[in-house]
């Protein structure tokens, strides 16, 4: 009784100094602490729902760090935590995942992560980077897997992701055409000649998007017809324009490859889609639209990005063949890649290349700083449960929501990131990356759950069978007893003891 008194007078006067002091980015915090503090100890997934919808809306900025701190930082590892306490202590008794010990990969490259980070002699500020690119992703996956109802939890994310990514391509379209309407906020690098919505970059822009509108489509496609069900087709679509007008090739080619995707999961439904969209789309780029399309056909033919990742990748294909087992150390990339810059062809490195160019391959900035050791450990998960899926995919029902479809649908935002993150270092974009291991924990738990309940159904099914045997058995060896023959006045022919006495030694 006791604890609120004290928690009143304590956080009271604290949120009556933040008020005075216009410290705003402190008082939302604060004044939910308690009822966050609550939500997360009775429902831990809660924190990823928290995260995702809080996120998005805050580009990363020093004005911004302290957001970053308590929302990315400390949200979901708290929530982690209060899951993996229940998941020890049997609180929760529907626990349904059961962690593999391949997951532990997860774990390893952490530990290679921090001791990499002392042993070349960085700060130790930048644990921070470490834990926003690699240790909360990962604590986002190991949520997901320890979630008592992740079908009922991804549910709860829909409505968020509709909400999200309406507004992102509202956003995006706004800053095309009335930029000036937009707050400074959103004003980013690539702000007037791209779209990318509230994030820096038109890479981790299309990651966010494609990772949504898939999820909205397969779920428009196993819903009754209604106002909801064209609206998610509706946010689909807008999507799909949205990827358009990123203008980046990495993008273009992932929306494609969802594009594919769906006609080949949905094709009646999609090519009726893409055949009402197409036409608008043509005349639109020949009336009101003829500066967007000329703009495209000169970043498709454009040939100075081509050359910059040319120069730049070839530098981290050379670090990682210079110390190919256990790399540079982590966050050394940007430290040693001017060492490695060199002529290629006819293409020489330039003066801005050389002091401030960086990696545009994340794949290839985790070679070059971790080797193939600790890119091993970070790629496993995503190896293994792509092997098992196409063990699990012929097990699930072809049709409705929770079925094969999904499977294939969830798989398509991680290939498409992998593709994209060919061309741009994802490494930047805590929010992608995260969603990329949120992804994959909604996969790993519906892969394990239905290899689970076949193997339970098949163990049932010879359990039974092995029973009716035996039952079987024992029925013909009552009647080859003594008083068998004896009831039946010795009728019995010789095959029948013969029978009989194959039956006993059996």
């Amino acid at each position: 009784m006791g604890l609120p008194i004290l928690l009143g007078l304590v956080l009271g006067p604290l949120l009556a100094i933040l008020i005075a002091k216009e410290e705003w980015l402190f008082v939302l915090p604060v004044a939910f602490a308690i009822p966050i503090a609550i939500l997360l100890i009775r429902y831990p997934f809660a924190a990823i729902i928290i995260w995702m919808a809080v996120m998005p809306w805050f580009p990363f900025q020093d004005e911004y760090k302290y957001v970053y701190f308590i929302v990315h930082n400390l949200l979901i590892p708290l929530g982690l935590g209060i899951a993996f306490l229940s998941y020890i202590l049997r609180v929760n008794k529907h626990q349904l995942a059961r962690p593999k010990l391949m997951e532990l990969a997860t774990v390893v490259f952490g530990i290679m992560g921090v001791v990499s980070i002392f042993a070349t002699g960085h700060h130790w500020k930048t644990l921070f980077k470490l834990l926003a690119r690699s240790l909360v992703p990962f604590a986002a996956y190991w949520l997901i897997r320890l979630s008592n109802d992740w079908q009922q939890a991804l549910k709860c994310l829909l409505p968020i992701v509709l909400l999200i990514s309406l507004a992102e391509c509202a956003i995006g379209l706004v800053s095309w055409f009335a930029p000036a309407v937009l707050p400074s906020i959103w004003h980013m690098r690539l702000f007037g000649s791209r779209i990318t919505g509230t994030f820096n970059g038109a890479g981790p822009y299309g990651c966010v998007l494609i990772f949504f509108i898939v999820l909205l489509y397969h779920k428009a496609m196993n819903h009754e017809k209604g106002t909801l069900k064209t609206l998610l087709i509706l946010t689909f679509a807008l999507g799909m324009v949205c990827i358009f007008f990123t203008f980046t090739r990495a993008v273009w080619g992932a929306g494609i490859l969802v594009l594919l995707g769906m006609l080949f999961l949905y094709p009646r439904a999609t090519a009726l889609l893409t055949s009402l969209i197409l036409p608008i789309m043509v005349i639109l780029s020949f009336t009101v639209l003829t500066t967007e399309l000329a703009y495209a056909y000169e970043r498709l033919h454009s040939e100075d990005t081509t050359q910059d990742r040319v120069i730049l990748s070839t530098a981290g294909k050379d670090m990682f063949l210079a110390r190919p087992i256990l790399g540079w150390g982590y966050e050394n990339y940007d430290r040693y890649d001017w060492k490695f810059m060199r002529r290629v062809g006819n293409i020489a490195p330039t003066k801005w290349q050389i002091q401030k160019g960086t990696s545009h391959n994340t794949y290839l900035t985790i070679l070059a700083e971790m080797g193939v050791v600790g890119f091993t450990f970070y790629i496993l998960p995503t190896i293994w449960w792509l092997i098992f899926t196409i063990k699990a995919i012929p097990l699930l029902p072809r049709k409705g929501f929770w079925s094969r479809r999904l499977l294939i649908v969830m798989w398509l935002p991680i290939i498409a990131q992998i593709l994209i993150g060919q061309t741009s270092d994802l490494r930047f974009s805590y929010y992608t990356l995260t969603l990329f291991w949120i992804n994959l924990g909604f996969i790993a738990n519906m892969v394990q759950n239905r290899l689970e309940q076949t193997e339970s159904n098949w163990n049932k099914h010879s359990d039974t069978k092995n029973i009716a045997q035996q039952l079987q058995l024992i029925e013909r060896k009552q009647l080859c007893t003594p008083s068998y023959f004896n009831s039946s006045g010795g009728s019995a022919t010789q095959n029948s003891e013969a029978e009989c006495s194959a039956t006993n030694k059996g």
